[in-house]
């Protein structure tokens, strides 16, 4: 997947699939976080074993279009990258492809959010120095 350094697999369920006999784009949410989760462990920023009281990202915004269904049985990849980030912010962009065709895209904007102080925290220099080292170019920056 061009541009795309994080490329996750998705088997779809047959409970994916809704009445009309693809899978219901409700569904195409929940293959963007399963995506979502792997690509943040891999830009080394986010841990499995860090416990949910300690600091974290949520996510602040999610948005899909829907370019064409999924069937049962396509081979499904969801390509997350970073395309910017703001000061206790960043957006990833996500692909998902169903045969190698463009099914679904979106992004969404995650906040680095410490759940002691309930408020979100900036980004810091070595977690903007993961993202770039990840990603292999600047990541451009909002305000």
């Amino acid at each position: 997947m061009d541009g795309f350094r994080h490329v996750h697999p998705i088997s779809v369920r047959f409970k994916d699939i809704d009445a009309l006999g693809h899978v219901n784009n409700a569904v195409v949410f929940t293959y963007i976080e399963t995506a979502r989760v792997p690509f943040m462990t891999a830009l080394g920023i986010r841990s499995t074993q860090v416990p949910i009281q300690d600091i974290s990202f949520i996510v602040a915004h999610i948005n899909c279009d829907f370019r064409r269904p999924i069937f049962y049985g396509q081979h499904v990849e969801v390509g997350t990258r970073v395309t910017d980030v703001g000061r206790s912010s960043m957006r990833l962009e996500h692909r998902i492809e169903a045969d190698g065709n463009l099914a679904a895209e979106g992004h969404c904007i995650l906040v680095y959010y410490d759940y002691n102080s309930d408020r979100s925290i900036p980004l810091s220099a070595e977690i903007l120095a993961k993202i770039e080292a990840f990603e292999g170019r600047k990541v451009a920056r909002n305000s």
